[in-house]
């Protein structure tokens, strides 16, 4: 950055001289305040986002505000409503129209300020890198059928809870198993798959245990079965999704 704006000034000036006719190289003239801004402008973004992972982005931060802003007329059956709840498929729950919907719409509700900015942080660093190498369209395929797998996983382990599932956790896990499989084949992890396995068994075992000890700053419960399943299905989906 300082290089490019060192040359940028360097022409600027030169062709101020040129431009009054100075041909004493001793002369000098600083840039107006339109060069200037340019010069400002030169550099990259403090958060160089790829399209997809930033429109992510936004739309759980505004489903989060709205929710907050408008509280009084998105009541709690709504939420109950967009939330994937078991028992709707294996419970007494009757299917509607929330069955169909709710594997995918849970993953734009979260339940306080810090489930949000760890969902939205693990976004931006597992999804960025990911999506500038497979591209967008295949990047947002894995982030919803990782967070379908998750959503199913934690099904079949709880089929008859009438608790709600919330939060993008799922689909993003997806993509940690995503990008661990890029860092693999771009070499990022030596020969063999020592490393890869490592990654898999810490990832499984921190989930494990945030599951069921819970985790700093919140009493609500962590559902460890779709970060597992989210995961899993990552590792499994990556090569096929990127092949497409």
């Amino acid at each position: 950055m300082e290089h490019t704006i060192f040359r940028y000034m360097s022409n600027t000036v030169s062709s101020m001289i040129n431009s009054n006719g100075h041909d004493d190289t001793k002369v000098a003239q600083f840039p107006s305040q339109k060069d200037r801004k340019k010069i400002r402008g030169a550099g990259e973004p403090i958060l160089n986002l790829p399209p997809i992972v930033k429109a992510l982005c936004l739309a759980n931060i505004a489903i989060f505000l709205l929710e907050k802003i408008f509280s009084n007329l998105l009541t709690g059956e709504i939420h109950y409503a967009l939330s994937f709840v078991p028992a709707r498929y294996f419970g007494s729950q009757s299917f509607g129209f929330s069955g169909i919907f709710s594997p995918f719409t849970h993953l734009f509700l979260h339940v306080g300020w810090l489930h949000l900015a760890i969902n939205v942080g693990t976004l931006m660093a597992f999804g960025a890198g990911l999506e500038k190498k497979i591209g967008g369209r295949k990047l947002l395929l894995l982030y919803f059928a990782t967070g379908l797998c998750g959503a199913l996983v934690h099904a079949l382990v709880y089929p008859y809870t009438d608790t709600s599932l919330i939060g993008a956790s799922g689909a993003i896990s997806g993509l940690f198993g995503g990008i661990l499989l890029m860092m693999q084949s771009e070499g990022m992890m030596g020969s063999g798959k020592r490393k890869l396995i490592l990654f898999i068994f810490i990832w499984m075992g921190i989930s494990l245990f945030f599951g069921f000890f819970g985790a700093p700053g919140t009493s609500n419960p962590i559902a460890w079965t779709a970060h597992i399943g989210g995961f899993i299905s990552g590792l499994l989906l990556y090569k096929p999704i990127n092949k497409l």
